[in-house]
């Protein structure tokens, strides 16, 4: 059983103790009102040294450091303050999975979209970022996309004033804009950004660069108000008279699709090509050396002989 004397010396000592807390406590927690955090310290080694450390375990690493930039970003924005390390952060979660999508999607905006001034080194981070997502992922429009309207609107608009480099940017930008309309085809906004990226060709003087991209985007789109408006831009750039001739070529190509292919669509129709009789291909080769092939043109309904290696 404790003596009362030590009941009492403890609870003395308590006391003294609240007494101590209490008189700083005022001044600590006025301190810590007025603290803010400034700036950021990247804490992890270099990308290469954090797949290592990964122990094989690099998506599940990769998914553990986006939710991260994602939580940090909005409790960033929250204090208003900058995200000085969010670009490091892309860096390693890029090198830890290559192919995953919604960091190269995200990075114009989680990087430029801050609270404080854009600089110039933020507009070369989130084109190296994009430029590694479309060499990790070749065949997807919105990463394209993604790039393409950075390089082309969002990076120009903002820090770059030299004209010169200013259109460099653009015209880079347009040419990506270009690959993502061909590859997507329909899918989201994927072709109308040709309509975008031909202007921009057109500005430049690449004209017959423009009338390509929106010939190329014509072909397989299915979207009737995309259509119209290719059209209408194409026929600026070539004349009302070329573009009639174009949109009867295409109309003979969808009448023969309907006869011959009804089950295919429209690209993989212009992969196929125009049918041909296979007939004229079994005879023997001639005296060039080459194989008579009797395909149908798809011009004015008209047929010849059209020799092919």
């Amino acid at each position: 059983m404790p003596r009362k004397s030590d009941i009492a010396r403890s609870a003395a000592l308590l006391a003294v103790a609240g007494l101590c807390i209490f008189s700083v406590r005022a001044k600590v927690a006025d301190a810590h009102a007025h603290a803010k955090e400034t700036s950021d310290v990247h804490l992890l080694p270099p990308p290469k040294e954090v797949v290592a450390m990964s122990m094989g375990y690099r998506a599940a690493l990769a998914d553990l450091l986006w939710a991260q930039v994602l939580v940090g970003q909005g409790l960033r924005t929250m204090d208003r303050r900058r995200y000085d390390t969010v670009a490091d952060m892309l860096d390693t979660i890029n090198e830890l999975d290559p192919e995953f999508r919604d960091p190269y999607l995200w990075s114009d905006a989680l990087i430029t979209l801050q609270v404080t001034e854009v600089r110039r080194e933020d507009l070369e981070r989130t084109r190296a970022i994009l430029e590694r997502g479309i060499r990790n992922r070749p065949l997807d429009p919105e990463v394209w996309r993604t790039a393409g309207q950075f390089l082309a609107f969002t990076g120009p608009g903002t820090l770059i004033k030299d004209p010169e480099e200013r259109e460099a940017w653009r015209r880079d930008g347009a040419k990506l804009l270009a690959r993502a309309a061909e590859l997507g085809g329909d899918k989201g906004y994927a072709g109308w950004s040709a309509v975008a990226s031909a202007n921009i060709l057109n500005r430049q003087g690449e004209r017959d660069a423009a009338i390509r991209l929106i010939q190329r985007t014509l072909a397989v789109t299915e979207d009737d108000e995309l259509r119209d408006r290719l059209q209408r831009q194409l026929a600026m750039l070539i004349g009302e008279q070329k573009v009639e001739a174009y949109k009867q070529r295409q109309l003979e190509l969808l009448e023969i699709s309907r006869n011959d292919l009804p089950f295919v669509g429209k690209t993989t129709l212009h992969i196929l090509g125009p049918p041909f009789d296979t007939a004229y291909c079994a005879g023997g080769k001639t005296g060039n050396g080459k194989t008579m092939c009797h395909y149908v043109e798809i011009m004015g309904g008209r047929r010849r002989d059209i020799t092919r290696r």
